[in-house]
């Protein structure tokens, strides 16, 4: 046990003043059981788990089996000790990060604080309530907050969602935990984020570096803080990224305000580097440090631009930062863990740089889940990622009530206190697809209608995105843009020239081909995906039967919880790829492979149109989704494992800074509905006729790029190349497209290859194949690929196509995959593997 100092001490509860750690028990039972050694936080199936109380749910069907855990009631406590010495403070408060949900905290016997709100801090002072040099109880009890939230829809009545049960939206918790078409349900409970006691005569309990980014010449700091209690003055140091100290102020306000000349911004990855200035904020009382509170801050100005484009309606959505365009690359995504206290530090870092390495520049953390760690907004202010932050909203029409809207604003306020010193921020959208509930279900929603108040509709919720909200986020964060909902703009919530789309007509919808993405787009796509199955290596740890392990049995079924997805995930690999058999590594290869090519079609046909200063026709792609909370078949590019399906690869070479786009438009005739052609020139073979190809490149950085483009033109059925173009300089535009091949006339069977070189080497290659690939035949192919410390080496005497690449033995993040080959290749893998390694190849049609 730490003793307590002549300053203000800040201690979590169950690790440095904890006598026994938290314990817990099931309401209706007596016996109190030790919950995770030395969990600062905890859920109540994490403990269960620990203690062999229940099956783990994410292995074969025992997510089934768990179910109960949500429905009862359940209790934790602790004790812990206060020295008389800290007696002396004139301030005793208990601080509770986050109580997961409906919760009833007794101190000593005496009831403290009721809780209905997982995103909400609280703070109670306990300073008649304390016992010191004696142990001190907390008892919290929770209730099931399934059980809670269907007592509460009794009395306020049904609503509407998608997903989950619609008493959900009642209550201010994590919604995806009562189930989504990705994850099983998992009604947690429990301290999920940090109790501490504070013993204090003058503290800061907020810290608000507050800039404001002038060009790139000048930023404005003003450091605003916060304080309870007695405190003389303030000083602030400010460091910068160098770690040199730039300037130091006192004041015995509560603001200290510098101005930097030339500072250093933040951009992000692939615009600009990251610099982050420290800032050291110290409270004294009588010449004595109370209390230090470090910060690190990245200066930046961002804006959401909405503007005309050139020769269509609507306007742009895009993200300019520090006045530079930025086209945003990224992925969704949702929490990393169905039970989030088991989801660590180190799987945040790991995440993250994942999404980097995949050459992402955008997260959009998702309104089912919640609002995430501290240790994910400061990994993405570090590595350059922009945060799209949902409020924690999805899929439903919410109450309006002035009791829920209180509520609604005491989380937002504790969040954006939380989270504004984080310069990731790049905008705030009110909800996820609750605009779409309106619509599907024919609520009230007038779009000329702005008075604000929506309280006597049947969609009230308007109340909190077009009023609450923004004026929070004015009062507390206004220097990162709101957007009343994702998606939002335009006429209606699939409006493609105003705000951003949420485009699932392929998989959802009227399920479109994905060769049409082109089509499909919008000004900004922030949800849109296909379905694969995670690796073998990920099935054989959670389906623990072998004999269950072919794609139609009833265990692997489990694992997919999207509604129709045995005919659609069907749908989608019979009508691309030929499945050479219906084993499971077969299949799982198959639905990889049409992924993979899905997605890369859609950042290429988006990304195309990022044409310059007002014709930014597209601003961005956000795939649904980056990761999984469990182990299932999903729209994830990586599985909940963190291994990489073949999609993540594709998302990767289409993200590139600089990359080459092509697109094949078909000439033959067919007859409409049908598979039919007519042709009216004389009789033909099918086979001689031609398509057109275009040919683009794309350049995210802020350079010109100068380089050499080549075309080669491959027969797919013997392997022979018909025909190169000559050589071509070109110039990769800065931060646009630009166009090099219109119209390329090629055969219907042939395969084109280009590439773009400098100084000999190829910086991006693309490859257009025959659609659907599953009516080419291929020759026989020779592929040599060798193994060295390092890397892997692969070369073939003939087109290749969807080379995955697999070691058996050990986990290796590979920095490429699910590739191309062609005979001008020698492909460089590189990647963790050893010269011994079990490394297996295989290819399409193999």
């Amino acid at each position: 046990m730490s003793s307590f100092f002549s300053k203000m001490t800040y201690q979590e509860l169950n690790t440095t003043l904890a006598l026994s750690g938290w314990q817990y028990r099931r309401a209706d039972t007596t016996e109190w059981k030790a919950a995770r050694e030395g969990a600062v936080t905890t859920q109540i199936q994490a403990d269960l788990l620990n203690n062999g109380e229940i099956p783990d749910p994410f292995v074969d069907t025992n997510a089934r089996d768990v179910q109960w855990v949500g429905e009862k009631d359940w209790e934790y406590r602790t004790s812990f000790s206060v020295p008389r010495s800290a007696a002396s403070k004139s301030h005793q408060v208990l601080e509770f990060d986050g109580l997961d949900t409906f919760a009833s905290v007794r101190l000593n016997g005496k009831l403290i604080l009721e809780t209905d709100n997982m995103f909400v801090k609280y703070t109670v002072d306990v300073t008649d309530q304390l016992v010191y040099d004696g142990p001190n109880e907390l008892v919290i009890y929770f209730k099931s907050a399934l059980l809670e939230a269907r007592r509460l829809e009794k009395i306020h009545g049904k609503s509407y969602c998608f997903n989950g049960e619609t008493s959900r939206v009642q209550v201010r918790k994590a919604q995806y935990g009562w189930g989504w078409d990705w994850g099983d349900s998992i009604m947690t409970c429990g301290p999920w984020r940090p109790v501490r006691l504070v013993s204090y005569d003058g503290r800061m309990t907020d810290v608000y570096v507050k800039t404001e980014v002038r060009g790139t010449r000048e930023a404005k700091i003003d450091v605003q803080v916060t304080i309870d209690g007695e405190a003389d003055s303030v000083g602030v140091t400010v460091i910068d990224p160098e770690g040199n100290t730039v300037d130091s102020k006192d004041t015995t306000g509560t603001s200290v305000s510098f101005t930097l000349s030339n500072p250093a911004l933040w951009y992000p990855k692939g615009t600009g580097k990251q610099p982050l200035y420290t800032f050291i904020t110290t409270l004294y009382s009588k010449n004595r440090p109370l209390q230090v509170d470090t910060k690190k801050v990245g200066l930046r100005h961002v804006e959401l631009v909405q503007e005309p484009v050139q020769g269509e309606k609507g306007t742009s959505f895009f993200f300019r930062v520090n006045g530079v365009p930025v086209y945003s690359s990224g992925s969704n995504w949702i929490p990393g863990h169905s039970i989030p206290c088991l989801f660590t530090d180190d799987d945040y870092r790991k995440w993250l740089q994942l999404a980097v390495d995949g050459n992402q520049n955008m997260i959009r953390v998702w309104g089912g889940g919640y609002y995430e760690e501290e240790i994910f907004y400061a990994e993405c202010d570090r590595l350059g990622l922009m945060v799209w932050q949902d409020f924690m909203f999805a899929c439903g029409a919410y109450p309006g009530s002035p009791e829920f809207i209180a509520s609604v604003s005491r989380e937002v306020e504790t969040q954006l206190r939380r989270l504004r010193n984080h310069c990731c921020l790049t905008v705030f959208a009110g909800n996820n697809e609750d605009y779409q509930v309106a619509q599907e279900f024919g609520l009230d929603w007038d779009p000329d209608d702005h008075s604000g108040d929506y309280s006597k509709t049947n969609f009230p919720a308007r109340t909190i995105y077009e009023n609450t909200l923004p004026a929070l986020v004015k009062k507390l964060q206004p220097d990162v843009p709101y957007d009343p909902g994702s998606p939002w703009g335009g006429e209606n919530t699939a409006d493609s020239t105003v705000g951003d789309i949420h485009q699932w007509n392929v998989w959802h919808g009227t399920q479109e081909k994905y060769q049409d993405w082109y089509k499909l787009g919008g000004r900004f796509v922030s949800e849109f995906g296909m379905e694969a199955l995670p690796s073998m290596k990920s099935y054989r740890e959670f389906i623990t039967d072998p004999s269950e392990l072919y794609p139609q049995s009833e265990t692997v079924d489990f694992h997919n919880k999207a509604g129709g997805f045995e005919r659609r995930l069907a749908l989608y690999v019979i009508e691309n790829v030929k499945v050479g058999a219906m084993d499971m590594e077969n299949w799982i290869y198959s639905t990889q492979l049409m992924q993979a090519e899905c997605l890369s079609y859609a950042y290429k046909c988006w990304r195309r149109r990022w044409s310059g200063d007002g014709k930014r026709y597209s601003g961005g792609a956000i795939v649904w989704q980056l990761n999984d909370c469990c182990p299932v078949a999903s729209w994830a590019i990586v599985d909940f494992y963190g291994r990489p399906k073949l999609s993540f690869y594709a998302v990767k070479r289409e993200s590139a800074a600089i990359g080459l786009g092509m697109y094949r438009d078909e000439l033959i005739p067919k007859i409409e509905g049908t598979n039919a052609v007519f042709l009216n020139d004389g009789p033909h073979d099918y086979h001689d006729h031609t398509y057109n190809v275009d040919i683009w490149g794309v350049n995210s950085s802020l350079k010109d790029q100068p380089a050499t483009l080549l075309v080669d033109i491959y027969d797919v059925e013997s392997g022979k190349k018909l025909k190169s173009l000559d050589p071509e300089k070109v110039v990769l535009k800065s931060n646009q497209t630009t166009e090099f091949v219109k119209e390329l006339s090629v055969p219907r069977l042939s395969v084109v290859y280009s590439r773009v070189l400098v100084d000999g080497k190829p910086i991006a290659t693309a490859a257009d194949w025959p659609q659907p690939l599953k009516y080419l035949k291929f020759p026989k192919r020779k592929v040599n690929f060798e193994v060295f410390d390092g890397y892997i080496k692969l070369t073939s005497d003939k087109p290749v196509k969807g080379v995955l690449l697999t070691v058996k033995n050990r986990e290796v993040f590979l920095q490429d995959n699910g590739f191309d080959i062609f005979p001008s290749d020698e492909i460089i893998v590189k990647g963790d593997v050893r010269r011994d390694d079990d490394v297996t190849m295989r290819f399409y049609e193999m």
